[in-house]
């Protein structure tokens, strides 16, 4: 595979070292990633992950805990997981970088320009409650919204809807309550779990849709006419499977499409075209045990217009995906072997025929996690970059080229 080491590394004491090349590693103590990357209306580009930072507490010392959410609950909020917040300018240079710090966060999953020049910033937490935050344009908390069931959510995405609002796609446990009508249709382990909130954050609706096994909503989409797409995952006697749900903006089911194959395959993402479609982003297992790529391209009435699976030689899985102007598209995510994995970016045709591939990363683990099309059709991505030496995951942002090549 193709290496190549990131250009800078910057720690807080060169925070603001300017790169040759667009890629900048954010190297924190302890594990830290970047999972989504948007760019804002002044052409500077923002992203959002986690960092962590522990401390050993003499309060800890004299109490026993029995389990880690308490533990967690009992700790300093100066401490744990926190949101990371970053703002890059044009040039490559690191212009904000802040830890948004909210008790027993677990993970951010995604972070959405809203149309007043802020974010919404979706998550979790570590004992199962949902987040979503409004951030003005330089990172500060408008407001935070804690949400979901008594029982152990995750958000997966968070999408923006055509009336400023977001929907947040999940899952949750399931509940035996017959008292709590919001989980009359929960049936299995875990259930698809989707909540509509208008653009002031008021929540609008809450559903969960499900079947007698392991349900997980991964992705949406909003279509034309203001229904909206799921795509979600169910696990059963060893195998998974992948299904398209279309919804009304009030979240009633209108189809349910389960997508058959010979393979376990594995949904990623899922995007609206410009030709008013749709595609899908999946993973497969082939013969050699190895990850491959699959995308299917389907309509709203859920037929399916090109279906196509790209070989490597290496094991890859796209993650994220966006399309250009001219209707070609763009994808990240890894490739990698038995021993090494790095950050891949592959540009494909409009019927879904891929042109070029690039790999980039050190000889350790590399991974983008998403990518945003700028204005001038160069490509902005965030991801996890690990030295080869360290056992640490850093936060990654790189600007390339829209044939993948390096900025």
């Amino acid at each position: 595979m193709k290496k190549i080491i990131p250009s800078i590394l910057l720690s807080i004491a060169i925070l603001y070292a300017k790169p040759t090349n667009f890629s900048i590693v954010i190297d924190k103590p302890f594990n830290e990633e970047l999972v989504d990357i948007t760019q804002d209306y002044d052409r500077q580009i923002s992203a959002i992950g986690f960092s962590q930072s522990f401390k050993i507490s003499t309060t800890h010392t004299k109490q026993s805990y029995s389990n880690v959410f308490d533990f967690l609950k009992g700790s300093n909020n100066s401490y744990g997981t926190k949101i990371h917040f970053i703002k890059v300018n044009q040039y490559g240079k690191v212009i904000n970088s802040k830890n948004i710090e909210l008790k027993n966060f677990s993970k951010s999953t995604s972070i959405i320009k809203t149309v007043t020049d802020g974010y919404f910033i979706g998550g979790y937490s570590v004992d199962g409650s949902l987040i979503l935050l409004k951030l003005d344009s330089d990172g500060n908390k408008i407001f935070t919204k804690t949400f979901g069931t008594k029982n152990y959510d995750k958000m997966n995405n968070l999408l923006l809807l055509s009336d400023g609002g977001v929907l947040s796609i999940g899952s949750s446990m399931t509940t035996r309550s017959k008292h709590d009508n919001l989980f009359t249709t929960g049936l299995g382990k875990n259930d698809i779990y989707v909540t509509r909130f208008s653009k002031t954050g008021e929540l609008v609706w809450s559903k969960k849709y499900g079947t007698a096994d392991d349900d997980i909503g991964i992705d949406a989409v909003e279509t034309s006419n203001g229904s909206i797409i799921l795509v979600s995952s169910t696990s059963y006697n060893r195998k998974k499977e992948v299904s398209l749900m279309r919804i009304s903006e009030n979240g009633d089911k209108i189809w349910l499409q389960k997508y058959s194959s010979d393979k376990v395959v594995t949904a990623h993402k899922l995007i609206s075209l410009r030709d008013n479609n749709f595609l899908l982003t999946l993973s497969y297992k082939d013969d050699m045990d190895k990850e491959q790529i699959r995308l299917v391209k389907f309509d709203m009435y859920k037929n399916i217009l090109i279906e196509k699976n790209i070989s490597t030689t290496y094991s890859s899985v796209l993650v994220d995906i966006q399309e250009f102007s001219d209707y070609s598209l763009v994808g990240v995510g890894y490739v990698k072997d038995e021993f090494n994995s790095d950050g891949l970016i592959m540009v494909l045709s409009n019927d879904l025929t891929m042109l070029t591939q690039e790999h980039y990363g050190d000889e350790n683990y590399d991974k983008f996690n998403a990518l945003t099309i700028l204005h001038n059709s160069k490509i902005a991505i965030s991801g996890i970059n690990r030295s080869k030496n360290s056992q640490e995951s850093n936060m990654w942002i790189l600007k390339l080229n829209r044939d993948g090549t390096m900025e």
